[in-house]
């Protein structure tokens, strides 16, 4: 997945994709600047999820766009299915090791936020299992820099997750495949948990994660969905509101951390679910935006 790419083209792509040097951050549609913010410490926080407290008063849960941390505490079997596949993304088996430097991940976060921070976000809901309110954001620290693209650069997250326009206006795309040059070079230098990534081992893992995966979609396909009563919103259904629409556990969870979706085929970028799981569920389910438009309601048929 990685994409190699010349060690200038980071140097020179990053100033023009963030605008950090002199651009005023008037932010791309939709995105709202909120200067000025103060990070809230929580037992719970990790290094792309955490407590913000605005300049209006308000206390907000922030999830970062584009990246994803390790795990920290792991009490579910999604939970370990989630663990085992960020390991694998790293090229570990020591799951001890992938823990640690997901608090790694935290306590660096915490570290970069002592000072007050900028905050862009359009409050598209970034809600996890808990179903409290969180939102998706984009982070700018007290000298500039974008907080997804230092965890990335320092070894502490990976590149994926839910993307869109940047505040200074590069494309979903652009900037995703810019994260990704970022991870690459991070592997490279085998900065944060690279350094205890075995090159032969990632291929042989990432190899069985395919597999798996495409084992668990035939599963998916063959067992019968019985129909609920009501199209399930994939932007704010529960775990088991995703699961009684065909989805397993797994899937929902995923579904769940990577909203929102302007439409139910968008669900297919989570991990997992394939062109046969699409089909079989997209008839339960409809897309409902932040604006309330339902997408696909008219197709429901149970």
């Amino acid at each position: 997945m990685w994409k190699a790419s010349p060690a200038f083209k980071i140097s020179i792509l990053w100033p023009a994709l963030l605008g950090i040097a002199s651009a005023s951050f008037a932010g791309a549609e939709g995105l709202q600047e909120f200067e000025n913010c103060i990070y809230l410490p929580e037992s719970w926080a990790d290094g792309d999820s955490f407590h913000v407290f605005f300049p209006d008063g308000k206390k907000r849960v922030l999830r970062l766009y584009y990246i994803d941390c390790v795990e920290q505490t792991v009490q579910t079997d999604s939970d370990k299915d989630r663990l085992r596949e960020q390991a694998r993304h790293f090229g570990t088996e020591d799951y001890r090791i992938a823990v640690e430097h997901g608090e790694a991940a935290a306590a660096f976060t915490a570290k970069l936020l002592e000072k007050p921070f900028t905050v862009h976000t359009a409050f598209a809901d970034a809600r996890g299992r808990s179903g409290k309110p969180r939102y998706y954001a984009f982070i700018r620290t007290h000298d500039g820099r974008d907080l997804a693209r230092v965890l990335v650069e320092e070894g502490l997250a990976r590149a994926f997750g839910v993307g869109r326009e940047t505040p200074s206006g590069t494309s979903r795309d652009e900037y995703e495949a810019f994260l990704e040059d970022v991870e690459f070079s991070a592997a490279m230098k085998r900065n944060g948990l690279w350094a205890h990534s075995d090159p032969e081992a990632l291929v042989a893992m990432r190899a069985d994660e395919r597999r798996e995966a495409r084992e668990l979609e035939a599963i998916d396909a063959a067992v019968a969905v019985r129909p609920p009563e009501e199209p399930i919103d994939v932007n704010s259904g529960s775990l088991e509101d995703l699961m009684r629409a065909g989805l397993r556990e797994g899937l929902a969870d995923g579904v769940i951390q990577n909203r929102f979706y302007e439409r139910v085929e968008d669900i297919i970028r989570v991990k997992g679910i394939g062109p046969k799981t699409l089909e079989k569920v997209k008839p339960y389910l409809i897309a409902v935006t932040p604006q309330g438009r339902e997408t696909d309601r008219e197709r429901y048929a149970p």
